[in-house]
């Protein structure tokens, strides 16, 4: 069992670093104080390949391991959450694609969105089917050579701007996981209507969208994963890719956390009160050290995680394990990182403030903490 880092993969971290650092930092605010999606940041990381890192390179992508993927998204979380979520959404929608799409389907699409031609967004969740994603009621009838499509969406991510939508959809009556399948349903589609969700807390360079389905007319060629009204093939086949991103949340909030860590851990050695500098306080000392032992476990879950996911073996237990508790430490550890700062960390003109609110969404979005719970207890529990 080995923990250190290759050569390869150290390389990849540091170039993601500097980019955080020298291109990312600085611009963070601005997505969060205009609410605009980080057009730039996008091509950069489109012209570095950044959005093919996990994907095969025959479709055009690095073929890297989700152990690299996500070592770049963790260094772009520490300054720019916004922006470390387009590398993470944008390398889940073409993995599902590449592993289960047809070949034709693959050639096609996936270089595109490796480059930024076109965006795919995910379409899961619907109002009355969120944590429990075999509820969905949204269908998919067949119609000669095409699907009808009829339902509802929500909390679609880059749902306005997505050029496709992977929709979860229930192909013919049944229940449960039985039957559901993903269909890529095209943005011009008629039929498909999209509202931006407003008044977001945090992450907002990144737009929630509910999606409206009303007989929109889809060539059944579109579809991704069959759904089998007599089995949960369908369902089961997105999700097993759906579990790297359960950990991906972790990652990101993993990476958040490191960011606010340091910036509180920069502060306290020039920060004086009471004639010394906080980094001699012993409270405050235990209290980063606190922070690092959690940091640190965090860590060791989310690519542990993840090497099991590249090694053919993923762990859908240890996946929502790593995700609890890497998102529930971030929120603890960026309220405590901003409690360093006393009144300046409860002002915009910190990143603190924005931390605070941008990771909150990580503990909700590819399934809530007490669902994540319930499936480990499920493992503890089997039958």
């Amino acid at each position: 069992m080995n923990f250190e880092l290759t050569a390869q993969q150290v390389e990849l971290r540091d170039a993601a670093r500097k980019l955080a650092n020298d291109v990312f930092k600085d611009k963070a605010a601005r997505w969060d104080r205009e609410e605009v999606f980080p057009e730039e940041n996008k091509k950069l990381l489109c012209e570095l390949g950044y959005l093919g890192l996990s994907i095969d390179e025959k479709y055009g992508g690095s073929g890297m391991g989700l152990v690299e993927t996500y070592l770049v998204i963790e260094e772009i979380a520490k300054v720019d959450l916004a922006t470390a979520l387009i590398v993470h959404e944008q390398n889940v929608s073409p993995r599902i694609i590449a592993t289960y799409g047809a070949e034709e389907m693959r050639q096609r699409l996936i270089p595109k969105i490796i480059s930024g031609e076109v965006e795919c967004s995910i379409a899961w969740t619907e109002p009355q089917a969120g944590s429990d994603g075999s509820a969905i009621t949204t269908s998919a009838t067949r119609d000669g050579d095409d699907y009808l499509i009829n339902g509802q969406k929500v909390f679609t991510t880059y749902g306005d701007r997505a050029d496709l939508n992977l929709v979860y959809a229930r192909f013919g009556p049944s229940k449960g996981a039985r039957g559901i399948g993903t269909i890529l349903v095209p943005k011009d589609s008629p039929g498909l209507t999209v509202h931006k969700i407003p008044y977001k807390m945090g992450v907002r360079g990144a737009s929630e969208n509910e999606l409206f389905f009303d007989n929109v007319r889809v060539p059944a060629s579109n579809v991704v994963t069959p759904g089998d009204p007599e089995n949960s093939r369908g369902f089961v086949a997105a999700l097993t890719i759906y579990n790297s991103t359960r950990v991906g949340m972790g990652v990101m909030a993993l990476g958040v956390a490191e960011g606010a860590f340091e910036l509180a851990r920069d502060y306290m050695l020039v920060r004086q009160q009471f004639g010394q500098r906080l980094a001699d306080m012993q409270g405050l000392r235990w209290m980063m050290a606190d922070m690092w032992i959690e940091i640190e476990a965090a860590r060791s879950l989310c690519y542990r995680a993840l090497a099991a996911i590249d090694a053919g073996k993923p762990d859908p237990c240890l996946s929502s394990v790593a995700k609890v508790h890497a998102t529930e430490m971030a929120q603890k550890v960026t309220l405590t990182c901003q409690q360093m700062f006393g009144g300046y960390g409860y002002f915009g003109l910190l990143p603190l403030e924005r931390m605070v609110r941008d990771v909150r969404m990580l503990t909700i979005t590819g399934g809530t903490t007490q669902t994540q719970k319930n499936a480990i207890a499920n493992h503890i529990f089997p039958g």
